[in-house]
């Protein structure tokens, strides 16, 4: 790890320094303890999302039928944080015996978003789940389920009021609630970033010298930015160097990748990054920039979801560092148990999911498999479902 590569450069700035003064000796017990007392704050913060930030699953649930037609409207079935969650819905909800329809979202390309919801309007369906479409990237079909008197429930999608969007009253008839701790989407995104951000300050011995890769074309990277920025700014030692901001376009044009390449290049003294997605690292050659510019055992970079090819990057050393993230097929079972409850009007309930950190020695996903939570949230849906 990074603290062992700092170690290592003290102890022999120390050794070419000589050992006939016990002033200097004194003095690096007393830099060492300093830097100790500094980062112990974010230190502890970090071992808390080692454990994760979890609650429960509702253990009871109100009363069911298994006559609905659910329509699932995925932000885009070509990346794996929209389809792994969608499929997983759709399996929650067959549990429950209702008939599932998905539509690909195809990241909002053509209208698709607004497409999805209105075919789901004219479908006559009973019930509507959103997987990562914000309300202001399909107004039109939002309004157009409302006025059905379609219930529609948000599965890390943003309403129309959030403050992030400021786009006119709710249109959603629920969104999915997390933990305890951090109930909404936003809360917990925040504290997302705060994860990534202790994790690196603790890892950098304080000495952190970032590339914030910040997906402000997105309302969920709007709020793990900010949870991010404002944990770092309280390492007083530490610098976010470069905030390459990018947008969903910029992920599939090369734009990203050619930033962070140059990035790298123009601060040979930056040690760490962060961006939001794990599909992204591989997606747009993040961790393969890494590699080219001789840097994986010297530069942490912090992404998130667990999936199986950058776990495997991590347990490698080879481009990427760990992450920190929520089960999101855990939050997909929330949105059909929160979607029970809307039809059966009543209130809605903290799902549980939290906030955890995995890296090369804590919380590692075996190889082949993604990250999930330590945590039966499927036996403990079914049993309060009576499925």
């Amino acid at each position: 790890m990074h603290t062992g590569l700092i170690a290592s450069a003290l102890a022999l700035a120390a050794a070419g320094c000589g050992s006939s003064s016990a002033s200097s000796s004194s003095g690096g017990a007393s830099s060492s303890a300093s830097t100790a007392a500094s980062i112990a704050p974010f230190a502890s913060a970090l071992q808390q999302y080692y454990k994760g930030t979890f609650g429960s699953p509702p253990t009871t649930a109100p009363s069911h039928t298994s006559n609905v037609t659910l329509w699932i409207i995925s932000c885009g079935q070509a990346s794996a944080g929209c389809a792994g969650p969608v499929a997983t819905a759709k399996t929650a909800a067959a549990k429950l015996g209702w008939t599932v329809n998905v539509f690909d979202g195809n990241f909002g390309i053509g209208d698709s978003y607004n497409a999805g919801l209105r075919q789901a309007v004219a479908a006559h369906a009973s019930a509507i789940i959103t997987v990562g479409v914000d309300c202001n990237l399909a107004k039109t079909g939002y309004l157009a389920a409302k006025a059905a008197h379609i219930p529609v429930v948000g599965a890390n999608s943003f309403d129309c009021n959030d403050p992030a969007l400021h786009n006119g009253p709710a249109l959603f008839s629920a969104t999915t609630q997390y933990s305890p701790q951090a109930a909404t989407a936003a809360a917990t995104l925040e504290a997302v970033g705060r994860a990534k951000a202790d994790w690196i300050i603790v890892h950098t011995d304080g000495q952190a010298q970032v590339i914030n890769l910040n997906f402000s074309g997105l309302t969920g990277g709007i709020y793990t930015n900010k949870g991010f920025v404002s944990e770092m700014a309280k390492c007083t030692t530490c610098k976010i160097v470069k905030t390459i901001n990018f947008t969903p376009s910029d992920t599939s044009n090369g734009v990203l990748k050619q930033e962070f390449a140059s990035a790298l290049a123009q601060f040979p003294s930056a040690n760490a990054a962060t961006v939001l997605s794990d599909g992204i690292i591989i997606q747009d050659g993040l961790a393969q920039a890494i590699q080219s510019d001789g840097r994986t055992k010297s530069f942490a970079l912090v992404g998130e979801e667990g999936y199986a090819t950058n776990v495997q990057l991590v347990k490698g050393e080879d481009g990427e560092s760990a992450g920190a993230t929520y089960d999101s097929n855990w939050l997909s079972w929330g949105a059909v148990d929160t979607m029970i409850r809307v039809l059966d009007h009543k209130p809605i309930v903290d799902e549980g999911m939290g906030v955890q950190v995995w890296d090369k020695t804590h919380n590692l996903p075996a190889p082949g498999t993604n990250y999930g939570a330590p945590i039966d949230y499927q036996k403990i849906y079914e049993q309060a479902w009576g499925v």
